[in-house]
C-alpha cells in the first residue's frame, strides 16, 4: 500500500515539474520588450504588437502594408485609428511606419540593428496627433528588425521590433496582421 502512495507521489511530482518548464518557457518566448540601441532578431516578442509614442502607450486600430504601384515604394503602417474604409486615408491619428522607397518589402528578415547603421532605401518615422487636431512627423534615427512570414493577396503578417533615438525613446514590437492596400 506503501509503495502505490510513493508512485502517485513520484508521478505527481513529475507531472508538476514538467507543466511547470512549459509555463517558463511561454514567459520566455512573452517576454515584455524594451527600447534598445541595438536590436537583434530574438528582441521581438512573440505577443500582439505594443508601442509607446512620445512616452505614452499606444494602441494600435489598423496596420496597412500599402505598395504604391507609380512610385513602386512599399510602406507598413501601425495607426491609432481606423479609416472609413480600409485602406483610405487617416487623419489626426498617432502612428508609426517604415517605408521602402521605390522597392519592394517580400518575406523574410530586414535588420537595422543600431542607429547608426545605414539600411538603403528605407525610411522610418512616427506621426503625433494632439488634441488641437496638429499633426507632427518626425523621422529621429531608428533601429529595426522586421520579419515578414507571410503575404497573401489580401493581408502580410509579421513581427517587428523598432526604436527611435529620441528623448522619449518610442518604439514598437510585437507580431503582427496587416491588411494590404494597392495604391
Amino acid at each position: 500500500m506503501k509503495s502505490i502512495y510513493l508512485i502517485i507521489l513520484l508521478l505527481s511530482l513529475f507531472f508538476l515539474s514538467c507543466s511547470k518548464k512549459e509555463t517558463e518557457n511561454k514567459e520566455v518566448n512573452n517576454k515584455t520588450f524594451i527600447w534598445k540601441s541595438e536590436l537583434k532578431d530574438s528582441d521581438i516578442p512573440d505577443t500582439p504588437i505594443k508601442g509607446f509614442l512620445n512616452g505614452r502607450e499606444i494602441d494600435f486600430s489598423y496596420i496597412n502594408f500599402e505598395e504604391w504601384r507609380g512610385s513602386g515604394d512599399n510602406v507598413i503602417n501601425f495607426s491609432s485609428l481606423k479609416p472609413k474604409n480600409n485602406c483610405g486615408y487617416i487623419e489626426n491619428d498617432n502612428a508609426f511606419n517604415l517605408m521602402k522607397k521605390a522597392g519592394v518589402i517580400d518575406t523574410g528578415e530586414v535588420m537595422k540593428a543600431n542607429f547608426d547603421q545605414n539600411l538603403d532605401g528605407f525610411i522610418a518615422s512616427y506621426k503625433i496627433s494632439d488634441s488641437l487636431k496638429s499633426e507632427s512627423k518626425q523621422a529621429p534615427g531608428w533601429n529595426c528588425v522586421l520579419l515578414i512570414t507571410s503575404k497573401d493577396e489580401k493581408t502580410v503578417k509579421g513581427k517587428i521590433a523598432m526604436c527611435f533615438k529620441d528623448d522619449k525613446k518610442s518604439w514598437i514590437a510585437g507580431t503582427f496582421e496587416a491588411i494590404r492596400c494597392y495604391n
